[in-house]
């Protein structure tokens, strides 16, 4: 029984030993700066991609299922079908609201995103995390507004020949906001994954969003799903 013991915890205290030396300590700047710098390089002119959402709005004797297919050709938006049909002058009319509101989404917006991360660590998988405690401006909107300053995020890092990139980003809300007059958000998450392109650069994959909220006393809340498709 001591010889099990002594093999189980032998390797287990020399790699924290490891862990603590004094050359591998964690180091925001370098990181940050070589994500912020690649970044900047991902112009969304040179992309373009078909993007498919599927949501789900929940309530009270509720649940409506929408799938809306939208199309970015590296100068434009076009709204291509909503629930497989040709969508109607209200639907153009929402879309265009949007798009005009919302910046193109891409890899290209980490860099102002991770300008305001302010922390580093390492999560329970052993990867490098960047922790930013609010939002940026501009980063989350919704059709009543900007929710970012209610938000913070963490991104987590992967590593291509050497080369750091965002793999995952997660946002999540940090308190209660009201999204308006009658609605109360109690709860946002989103999730964003990206995925080595064939030129071998980062881009937007997939993204996935729950929310949960109440309007005059009935709780409701939206789930969203979404995926890119490159041209």
């Amino acid at each position: 029984m001591m010889t099990k013991g002594r093999t189980f915890l032998l390797p287990l205290f020399a790699g924290l030993l490891l862990a603590a030396a004094p050359g591998d300590e964690l180091r925001l700047e370098p990181l940050r700066e070589a994500i912020i710098s690649d970044a900047r390089t991902a112009d969304p002119a040179t992309i373009a991609f078909d993007r498919t959402t599927t949501a789900v709005r929940r309530g009270p004797g509720i649940k409506e299922r929408t799938v809306t297919v939208e199309r970015w050709d590296g100068q434009r938006w076009s709204l291509v079908s909503v629930n497989g049909k040709t969508p109607s002058a209200n639907h153009l009319k929402m879309f265009r609201k949007a798009t005009a509101a919302n910046p193109v989404p891409g890899y290209y917006r980490m860099a102002s995103l991770l300008a305001a991360a302010s922390d580093i660590s390492v999560d329970s998988e052993g990867r490098k995390t960047l922790k930013i405690p609010v939002l940026p401006a501009g980063t989350v909107r919704t059709d009543t507004g900007d929710i970012s300053s209610h938000l913070s995020g963490e991104a987590i890092i992967a590593s291509n020949e050497g080369k750091p990139y965002v793999a995952r980003l997660k946002v999540k809300s940090r308190e209660n906001f009201k999204l308006n007059l009658l609605i109360k958000v109690t709860n946002f998450e989103q999730i964003s994954d990206y995925r080595l392109g064939p030129d071998g650069r980062p881009r937007l994959a997939s993204q996935s969003a729950d929310s949960k909220g109440s309007m005059f006393g009935f709780v409701g809340g939206q789930t969203d799903e979404v995926t890119y498709a490159y041209r």
